[in-house]
């Protein structure tokens, strides 16, 4: 949110999709985090094509998702119209009002997109929206170990912005600022939570593409030409420190949650 993902929309399953039973033991265990009854308001920030979405609408909750991209949506219908399932799903940005009413929602949840939005903003709504009697917000990103091959390939990303003197930064540290942020407000942490492990496989040259696929260039927004020069220089990289672009290297992935818990005393 805060650009909108449609021209990936068509790819992003199989570039970044996780496996089925990985979205479907997040969802199960974001709700049962939060303890969620029926008819609890759980909204998702950054919805997407509903890989793990999906997995909500099928719950007794009342699930609301938002994502600036409708070419995302528009799949995440598909997939709830394969399904006779009928939840609300929002063309929003997360960098305006969030489509949720005032203390309302038990569960405030994002996977690998709240990053992109202003975190002042995130913290405002997020207490707005929060039910008084409690709420969780819970971030959920794909953790590798740092000598993956993608680690690797992220630590060079960011030198190289650095280099180019643009203010790199990663979707972790954001996260780590967030939660510090509501806690300053109140929110109690709560112990990060890894959901499920598996193994895949990718190349340097997957990377590349991914990179050079999405808008702008780790949250940022380099002009076309500096993001060309410095996807080219990380090729140079890669080619050279993974003996080519096309070869394959497979690592241990996980998905964690991290959250806060948000009380009463937290909007206040």
């Amino acid at each position: 949110m805060g650009r909108s993902f449609d021209s990936q929309a068509a790819t992003y399953d199989q570039r970044a999709g996780l496996p089925a039973r990985v979205g479907c033991a997040v969802a199960r265990a974001v709700l049962g985090l939060a303890e969620a009854q029926p008819g609890d308001v759980v909204v998702e920030v950054g919805a997407g094509t509903g890989q793990i979405g999906q997995w909500f609408a099928h719950e007794s909750v009342r699930y609301v998702g938002c994502d600036l991209s409708p070419g995302m949506l528009y799949r995440f219908r598909r997939r709830l119209d394969r399904w006779g399932e009928t939840r609300t799903l929002l063309v929003a940005d997360g960098n305006q009002g969030w489509p949720c009413r005032d203390a309302t929602a038990r569960v405030i949840f994002s996977s690998r997109a709240i990053h992109l939005l202003h975190l002042e903003h995130v913290v405002a709504e997020t207490l707005r929206v929060a039910h008084p009697r409690g709420a969780l917000l819970l971030v959920g990103r794909v953790q590798r170990p740092t000598t993956s091959l993608q680690s690797q390939m992220q630590y060079q990303l960011q030198r190289l912005l650095r280099h180019y003197g643009l203010p790199a930064g990663t979707g972790e540290q954001y996260q780590q600022r967030l939660m510090a942020h509501c806690c300053q407000c109140g929110a109690e942490a709560l112990i990060p939570v890894v959901v499920a492990r598996w193994r895949v496989a990718s190349t340097p040259g997957d990377a590349i593409a991914a990179w050079r696929d999405k808008p702008g260039l780790s949250g940022l927004d380099p002009p076309a030409a500096l993001k060309h020069a410095i996807l080219t220089e990380l090729a140079s990289w890669a080619e050279a420190t993974f003996g080519g672009l096309e070869r394959q290297v497979e690592s241990e992935v996980a998905y964690a949650l991290q959250g806060v818990r948000l009380r009463y005393t937290a909007q206040r």
